[in-house]
């Protein structure tokens, strides 16, 4: 964001929802969710509220369309990646030590440099092993959406990627010769192929262009607020039934309509994005201004610290309660995760700040001399 602007907070609220939606997703991965089978009201509540849950990439990867679908290619701009790559190196560091110290693995100096240089120095890492990719091609991706003559134009490059992405997620799940099948769809995988599928991966893309296209057109404007929550509730319901639906009886089936490229998380997705720009901030304080920035700049730092307290919480709730459904009502405790790795992302932050500007007080003296 150009520094002249004045600062809109309402994206600060969508990067604190988004990392807040991050760690509480986690908590079905840390306490055995997913290898739970799926049966009763439990598993079912759970579903639906993990359906919601799942737009939490797509909401950063929108709000990265919003904010950067003006930059061109520059040194600048290149450079720009370096804040990221030290935040990632800073988490990896405290997850090694807290690795060796706590889980009491056998890290030495050469694993450390392989997991950091293929991405697994922090379990989330995966998303800066993606985000990478974005960065490199977001200058061209720019030549596009501003090559764009009108709307009508930009909605047939949304509906072309909705097309290629999420659509295979509804047409090739099913297998439409056994009729058994359909009474327990979980009892075989080896679905019928109706519509090319090949693009489903590149679902960072149309998230990355719905931001722009939200940035440019404001689409916030066009639903009462009434009216999209209704949608919402009734999607992210719709979403969790079928979930439901496809593992019954079975431990968690993952496919294209429980991931990032489902249709119905695309639609959570841009329904929430515009809910949250809904939000009228309006403050003069400059206390409340600095408080949104300092926790908003954190948020980077808090996805990736945030697997360290997950493993430290949920390992002690999993070996105080060995049954998997008496967990769920410690579902709360992921705020813990969240406070603490705001935190801690808060610190990561400061350091990197300082680090910066020890290597560039370094460079102007050797420039001086």
């Amino acid at each position: 964001m150009d520094k002249k602007e004045k600062r809109d907070l309402r994206l600060d609220i969508i990067r604190l929802f988004a990392v807040f939606t991050v760690v509480s997703v986690h908590f079905f991965l840390n306490i055995g969710y997913y290898e739970n089978t799926m049966l009763g009201k439990t598993m079912l509540v759970s579903t639906i509220i993990r359906s919601f849950l799942m737009i939490c990439v797509p909401l950063f990867i929108t709000l990265t369309g919003y904010l950067m679908n003006k930059k061109e290619l520059s040194k600048k701009y290149y450079k720009s990646l370096i804040k990221i790559l030290v935040t990632y190196l800073l988490c990896s560091i405290i997850y090694t030590l807290y690795a060796i110290f706590y889980l009491k693995l056998d890290i030495g100096p050469l694993t450390f440099l392989f997991n950091f240089l293929s991405f697994k120095g922090v379990p989330n890492a995966w998303y800066i092993e993606m985000y990478i990719g974005l960065f490199l091609l977001i200058p061209f991706l720019n030549l596009i959406i501003n090559n764009l003559k009108d709307q009508k134009q930009f909605k047939v490059l949304l509906i072309t990627l909705l097309l290629l992405i999420t659509v295979p997620g509804i047409f090739n799940i099913y297998k439409f010769d056994c009729l058994k099948w359909w009474l327990q769809p979980s009892m075989d995988n080896n679905y019928v192929k109706l519509f090319p599928a090949w693009w489903s991966a590149f679902y960072p893309l149309l998230y990355y262009f719905l931001g722009a296209y939200i940035k440019k057109y404001s689409t916030e404007k066009n639903t009462s607020i009434f009216k999209s929550i209704i949608i919402l509730i009734v999607v992210t319901i719709l979403n969790g039934l079928f979930s439901y639906y496809r593992s019954y009886n079975s431990v968690f089936i993952f496919g294209p309509w429980s991931n990032h490229d489902s249709l119905f998380v695309f639609i959570e997705t841009y329904i929430v994005f515009n809910l949250l720009l809904k939000i009228n901030i309006k403050t003069e304080s400059p206390k409340v201004n600095n408080l949104l920035k300092l926790l908003s700049d954190s948020v980077f730092g808090a996805y990736l610290i945030s697997c360290v307290y997950d493993s430290a919480i949920y390992g002690f709730i999993i070996d105080k309660v060995p049954n998997v459904m008496d967990r769920f009502i410690y579902f709360p405790v992921f705020i813990i995760s969240f406070i603490l790795s705001i935190i801690s992302a808060i610190i990561i932050e400061q350091i990197r700040l300082i680090i910066f500007k020890l290597f560039t007080s370094t460079n102007s003296k050797k420039v001086t001399k």
